[in-house]
């Protein structure tokens, strides 16, 4: 059984990994500092989640966002929707991950993260369309 393959431009692997080992880091750090003030033992939880959360999320929003960009219309929505709904959907899983692990300060924890996310979405929307309009040129 073979595969169809797509001809829709797609983000690098590279980009892909390095920005979710970026986002592990950054926002697993923040974690820590943001929730460190009194309980350093939670303050370590949270970073944990917050770091492996946000590096599996950064991976799922490359795909999420150019799932989305592809099924929509070519106009300027194609930039912004697939931001808001991957952005929206996310930010409700993080912060339901937070609760459960009983994360004291969740929205000091998240906003940032989720502020960040917002742009990346937006970015990696624009890369899709600057490479598709490339691709259509060709």
């Amino acid at each position: 059984m073979s595969h169809k393959q797509s001809n829709h431009p797609k983000t690098s692997s590279f980009y892909n990994f390095l920005s979710a080992i970026l986002a592990f880091i950054l926002w697993g750090g923040w974690a820590y500092y943001i929730n460190g003030r009194e309980n350093p033992e939670m303050a370590i939880i949270s970073a944990i989640t917050q770091g492996t959360a946000s590096f599996t999320i950064t991976l799922l929003m490359v795909h999420a966002v150019s799932w989305i960009y592809h099924r929509l219309p070519k106009n300027s929505w194609q930039i912004l929707l697939p931001a808001i709904f991957t952005v929206s959907v996310t930010g409700s899983c993080l912060a339901a991950i937070h609760y459960t692990v009983g994360t004291p300060e969740i929205i000091y924890t998240i906003s940032p993260a989720l502020s960040v996310a917002f742009a990346f979405c937006l970015y990696t929307a624009y890369k899709l369309r600057k490479a598709s309009h490339k691709q259509e040129s060709l």
